[in-house]
């Protein structure tokens, strides 16, 4: 009786670990504080193709990839290569003009 209300227990928990994001919550709008608007979006070649010929905006594109890859798929040409892709010195990497357009690209899936 105790190992099927254990398996129970377990079972439901793991339910409602893999239900979680579909019940996640915006703490900010509980609290009554406005989201904020960060601007990212997914892009595909076309849309990048563009924003580089867009002569009245600067557009930074920027590498995440690691070597391995950057040597085996190549980079696109003028890409800045990041020394991490979750760790590298945004001061001196990033551009200091706020108004730029900055895209990074890597080869996963997201």
């Amino acid at each position: 009786m105790i190992r099927r209300a254990l398996a129970l227990l377990a079972l439901t928990a793991v339910m409602g670990w893999m239900a979680a994001p579909a019940y996640a919550v915006d703490f900010s709008s509980v609290f009554g504080h406005e989201q904020q608007n960060d601007n990212f979006k997914i892009i595909h070649v076309q849309d990048l193709a563009t924003a580089l010929n867009d002569k009245t905006i600067h557009t930074f594109v920027y590498d995440a990839n690691p070597q391995d890859v950057r040597e085996k798929e190549g980079m696109i040409p003028g890409a800045v290569p990041l020394s991490s892709s979750g760790h590298y010195d945004v001061a001196n990497t990033l551009p200091h003009d706020k108004s730029a357009r900055v895209v990074f690209y890597c080869h996963n899936l997201h």
